[in-house]
């Protein structure tokens, strides 16, 4: 995730704070970065922004594909897309239930203490389904 975690040149990993509340109670917005279980190793814990929900359409880079997510699913990606292992270059749509919370902070180190913010990049989100889960 980085540049938004562990930026480069970073003396030590970021720590950071999950709000697990939030996700079971489907309180989860495009563009928040999510802690979920890897669809092909569910022993792993990763960290992605949450870029398209159910229902919405989103443009794969480089290539003239859009892809519509599927009911159940989402669509998350790295902000650093060249080395990222993501919905664009291994797993696709991600089932919602796999998502187990919402990183809001980053704690550690001190001088990295700050909120993490929701957005989602420019041209990735072709249509987004208003009926999809509610933002918050």
């Amino acid at each position: 995730m980085q540049p938004t975690l562990n930026p480069s040149g970073s003396a030590s990993k970021d720590i950071v704070l999950v709000d697990k509340l939030s996700i079971r109670m489907y309180r989860y917005s495009r563009g928040d970065v999510v802690l979920f279980r890897s669809p092909a190793s569910p022993d792993t814990i990763l960290i992605k922004r949450l870029l398209a929900l159910e229902g919405d359409w989103v443009a794969l880079p480089d290539r003239v594909d859009i892809e519509k997510i599927p009911q159940g699913h989402c669509w998350l990606e790295g902000d650093n897309a060249d080395l990222s292992e993501d919905s664009r270059s291994k797993y696709g749509a991600v089932p919602l239930a796999l998502i187990e919370g919402r990183v809001t902070h980053v704690l550690w180190p001190p001088s990295r203490m700050s909120s993490v913010s929701s957005f989602t990049p420019p041209g990735r989100l072709l249509m987004k389904n208003s009926f999809a889960l509610k933002e918050r």
